[in-house]
């Protein structure tokens, strides 16, 4: 036992070793937190206030495509306003979107909330994959990106559970008034490094298009798929299936700390070989999205959440060191993350018009299922 510190403080050091990471973890760990005292339970509100699988499906179809049109503008702001400027105003948008979203209790149009969430994300997330490739060090990118899942799985262990306990015993309102207090606390870490800005360019639609390759473009659709399904339906089947949100969010939570050691050894195969560890999230992952309909109890429930889970890292992890590996070559980083966006619209907003349709969450599952073997054409990808 007494060797053990030196090994631990090796690891440390290993993921803790750039003063920009250490701040873009910080502000990612208070924001995933932020986000995770509601963010599994806003298709759980819509639910509770009466409102159908369909509006719950076009609520999220308004948020994303809100998404693409905001991104080409949100790409020039950082440009203009310097990176982690354009993240905070990003931030400043989801502390407007809880108080909108607040506000569909007592009457006001859920589209409201759903267009100031999409303005909210775009903001953020194309400063923040600028700022992660330009902090992120050169052949460790797989563990940059595990450590990333890391510190979301740490906030997941805790906010779930704390959220569904406020929304059982005081109200969905103080759940948002805490989210948005612990995102403004997020932004601080951001500016105790110097802020950049890009070199301003034009943007291009038609360049972002032909960004990137057409094996790239199918993937990121289909990781969009399993992404909606898995935040948006996923949640919400637990919640019809076992009637209550504490019972949701120790389930979260529970995963999320069973999930910690798993993301660290996946991010260490991806740096060995992430189209090995891609190929065994695929075949290991779709059979759940199947598999999940036939266990019903809250263990069943549970098992079927870490297992995916576990299986979903191997493909998120390796899908995201071969992001950024090729962003660090890129000359055009903004076009290079616009296809990218455009490409996770496509994906979101075909899913949430196949639920608009069906209004079955059987067949979100099924969609799911095929969207997974998607994920082998970047096994041919340079």
């Amino acid at each position: 036992m007494h060797h053990a510190a030196p090994h631990i403080h090796a690891l440390l050091v290993r993921y803790f070793h750039s003063k920009e990471m250490d701040e873009l973890y910080l502000s990612v760990f208070l924001k995933s937190l932020a986000e995770s005292f509601i963010s599994i339970f806003v298709p759980i509100y819509l639910y509770t206030l009466g409102y159908p699988l369909k509006d719950i499906a076009l609520y999220h179809l308004i948020f994303f495509t809100m998404v693409a049109i905001a991104m080409p503008t949100s790409m020039r702001l950082n440009a203009r306003l310097g990176i982690k400027k354009t993240m905070a105003v990003g931030t400043a948008c989801y502390i407007i979107f809880y108080l909108l979203l607040n506000h569909v209790a007592a009457g006001l149009p859920y589209a409201y909330a759903a267009l100031a969430h999409g303005v909210s994300v775009a903001l953020y997330f194309s400063a923040f994959h600028l700022e992660f490739t330009r902090s992120a060090v050169k052949k460790e990118e797989g563990e940059e990106v595990s450590m990333l899942q890391v510190i979301a799985v740490l906030s997941v262990i805790i906010g779930p559970l704390v959220g569904s306990l406020f929304i059982d015993k005081v109200s969905f309102s103080a759940v948002f008034f805490i989210a948005s207090a612990v995102l403004l606390c997020s932004v601080i870490p951001l500016f105790l490094t110097k802020d950049f800005t890009l070199h301003r360019q034009k943007v291009s639609v038609k360049k972002a298009i032909k960004a990137d390759s057409g094996r790239k473009a199918i993937a990121y659709q289909a990781s969009a798929v399993i992404s909606i399904v898995s935040s948006v339906f996923w949640p919400l089947f637990i919640y019809i299936t076992l009637g209550e949100v504490v019972s949701l969010g120790v389930i979260v939570s529970l995963t999320s700390v069973l999930m910690i050691f798993i993301l660290f050894l996946t991010g260490r195969c991806a740096d060995k070989d992430e189209k090995g560890v891609l190929r065994f999230g695929v075949f290991s992952h779709a059979p759940f999205w199947l598999l999940r309909l036939f266990f019903l109890s809250p263990f069943g429930l549970f098992f079927s959440n870490f297992f995916s889970s576990a299986t979903n890292a191997a493909i998120d992890i390796s899908f995201g060191k071969l992001i950024y590996e090729k962003a660090e070559k890129c000359k055009d980083r903004v076009h290079y993350f616009l296809f990218r966006e455009f490409n996770l619209e496509i994906g979101r907003i075909l899913i949430l018009v196949l639920a608009v349709v069906t209004q079955s969450l059987t067949w979100m599952f099924v969609a799911a299922f095929f969207a997974t073997f998607a994920h082998l054409v970047l096994v041919k990808e340079k």
